[in-house]
């Protein structure tokens, strides 16, 4: 370890408060058990979706969460969200397969501190929990070339709060009262990542159900009624 990580790292907490979220039991076990070798860093919460979450935040609060996106009864996008809101002090740090533009610029948007994929090694995921901790910000090489890459039109959209191309092409198929499945098979992605794309799509026309984005959608003229048809 060099001089200048050894000052920062006596700058923080003696003992970093970390929990996991994510729906793979296995995948939890993984990281908890990399993490022990770590003596400045404890596992002290886990849980598989963002309302476990919520209901041990109740009892404890960890410095930095480590946050999976595709969850079953609250995902990684709804749960940064409401952390966001409740617990501004507590740093989240996106683990997940997906390294799609939207996806990285949309939870920086709602929140997250830093964003990693999940094939990379638990060194570089301490790396990120301190980085987050000392700066508030973690992102590795390959997610800022995503970034410097889609700067220059998705970054404005979505300070904007604005939707994607994706998105507003969703919007058209739930318009058209397809299903999450036959949305994805269309698209060729999971019925998951559809599931996140409706909750992204819901924050940004701030509607509530499939009844509100169709409104919102004749509104600002995203699709006519005859194509409805």
């Amino acid at each position: 370890m060099n001089s200048s990580k050894t000052d920062i790292r006596k700058a923080l907490p003696k003992l970093i408060k970390v929990g996991l979220v994510d729906d793979q039991p296995l995948f939890r076990a993984g990281i908890h058990s990399l993490l022990k070798d770590f003596d400045n860093l404890q596992v002290m919460l886990e849980a598989s979706n963002g309302k476990e979450l919520f209901d041990q935040l109740k009892r404890q609060k960890p410095h930095v969460i480590l946050l999976d996106i595709e969850m079953p009864e609250m995902n990684g996008i709804e749960t940064t969200i409401q952390l966001k809101e409740k617990y501004p002090e507590i740093k989240i740090i996106i683990l997940t397969m997906h390294n799609e533009e939207e996806f990285i610029f949309d939870l920086m948007t709602k929140g997250a501190h830093g964003f990693l994929p999940k094939d990379k090694s638990v060194e570089e995921v301490v790396d990120a929990i301190y980085a987050v901790m000392e700066k508030g910000k973690y992102y590795n090489e390959e997610v800022m070339d995503i970034m410097v890459k889609g700067s220059k039109g998705l970054v404005r959209n979505l300070q904007l709060n604005s939707l994607t191309e994706r998105e507003i092409e969703i919007i058209k198929m739930i318009c058209k009262q397809k299903t999450n499945k036959e949305i994805g098979e269309k698209l060729g992605v999971s019925m998951r990542t559809i599931e996140n794309h409706r909750t992204t799509i819901l924050v940004k026309t701030n509607t509530k159900n499939v009844a509100g984005i169709v409104m919102y959608a004749l509104k600002h003229k995203l699709i006519s009624r005859l194509e409805m048809m």
